[in-house]
């Protein structure tokens, strides 16, 4: 029987406008470049996901710096490339929900184990004696 092991990701779905931008306010992150770095978007989450978080799954967003600015891409596209390249990391989506603003993806693939030529020669090692 296969093992497997799971994944989910879930994106905010919520299209209500922020509080503060029915106000005037020109510097809330309504901007398409905005936010401007991981730390920003975390705090645009609410905290829900780390800098070092955002950052490490969407490298190609952010640089590692800080102050980097995020390429321009539409939304769709980017999620386009993060499910391609789960999809190359061996990730296979097997189903989506959304519970209230938020949509989940739910993905699995085969847990990956030794392969048993490698775990039978160490076992074949230990058995020799010189």
């Amino acid at each position: 029987m296969p093992l497997w092991e799971y994944r989910v990701v879930h994106i905010n779905v919520d299209s209500t406008p922020e509080s503060g931008s029915s106000k005037g306010d020109s510097s809330t992150d309504t901007k398409p470049n905005a936010p401007a770095s991981p730390q920003q978007a975390s705090e645009h989450l609410h905290g829900v996901l780390s800098p070092s978080s955002i950052a490490r799954e969407f490298p190609q967003h952010y640089s590692g710096s800080t102050g980097a600015k995020p390429k321009g891409t539409h939304p769709a596209e980017q999620l386009q490339q993060f499910l391609n390249q789960l999809g190359r990391d061996g990730w296979e989506m097997t189903t989506t929900a959304q519970v209230g603003p938020v949509l989940m993806f739910f993905f699995k693939r085969p847990v990956r184990a030794l392969p048993k030529l490698i775990a039978s020669s160490e076992q074949d090692d230990t058995l020799k004696a010189p």
